[in-house]
């Protein structure tokens, strides 16, 4: 049974206040803040695409729970760049902006998005940033496009009508089974995925931890844009690292990295320890 949480504190409510008057709405899950902005932020174009592909996303992102995090997520693939990033997480941040702050406060139940992680590849300047929300903080980091070694396997498989083959590789820490698509000859995938001789429709890793399966493949044309922010840079090590802590201990992540701290309940009032809300995490990345 889900419980409710109950977190009391003068001084976190005057930040959240703060905030709110910068046009951001701030709630609390126990897996950490969640800022949402009322308003549509600026963006960047930085391509425009040729095609849009939808994959659905089994992910077992806490290995204490029996079914997977479901996501739904698009890859958009333009001539230089590609976009991957949850529809869930866009649907429901679009739904914000046109509710009610009070009624948003008021109904968290019916505003739960997908993942936060947004990945775009830079086939041109050989380059891949990451972004996603830690705390109340956007981080984002950059790194040279990930050079994966695939073994090309044998075995065919159809996806969406579409006639694939098999490739595996190992990518940090984990082991992958992909199928792609020679029809459709780019370089690209979702996810950090890429390097094979057509796009990539589906591909898990032996674990089991992630799966993911094109669901979609529309011919479309929209701008690839990127949301400016005042990001915090940082280096894809110490993302890791802040990613662990606040996906497996929020409360001791957000007591030690803030002047905040809390007072923790039950729904029934009754006094809930920090040490409880310590979860497992399964991160896509092990290395």
């Amino acid at each position: 049974m889900k419980k409710l949480f109950v977190i009391t504190l003068a001084a976190l409510a005057a930040s959240i206040c703060a905030v709110q008057a910068q046009q951001t709405l701030v709630t609390y899950t126990p897996d950490g803040v969640k800022t949402y902005d009322t308003t549509e932020p600026s963006s960047e174009v930085l391509d425009t695409t040729r095609f849009v592909v939808s994959y659905r996303m089994l992910y077992h992102q806490r290995p204490e729970n029996e079914q997977p995090m479901e996501d739904l997520l698009l890859l958009q693939v333009g001539r230089n760049v590609t976009k991957f990033y949850s529809y869930k997480t866009w649907q429901t941040d679009s739904l914000v902006r046109v509710t009610p702050p009070e009624q948003v406060l008021a109904n968290l139940g019916n505003f739960h998005g997908g993942v936060q992680d947004v990945i775009f590849r830079d086939q041109k300047a050989g380059r891949l940033t990451h972004i996603d929300q830690i705390d109340m903080d956007h981080l984002l980091y950059t790194e040279p496009l990930p050079a994966i070694d695939w073994e090309l396997a044998d075995g065919e498989r159809t996806i969406l009508g579409y006639a694939c083959r098999r490739a595996r590789c190992s990518f940090r820490g984990r082991n992958y089974e992909a199928w792609y698509a020679p029809e459709i000859a780019v370089s690209a995938g979702p996810w950090k995925f890429g390097g094979l001789p057509g796009l990539i429709l589906a591909i898990r890793d032996d674990a089991g931890v992630l799966d993911l399966e094109a669901t979609g493949v529309e011919e479309r044309v929209e701008p690839i844009r990127m949301t400016k922010r005042n990001y915090m840079k940082a280096s894809r090590k110490k993302y890791r690292e802040l990613k662990q802590k606040i996906m497996t201990d929020p409360i001791g992540y957000l007591t030690n990295n803030s002047n905040v701290r809390m007072t923790i309940k039950n729904e029934d009032g009754t006094p809930l320890n920090p040490g409880d809300l310590v979860r497992g995490y399964n991160p896509i990345e092990l290395e």
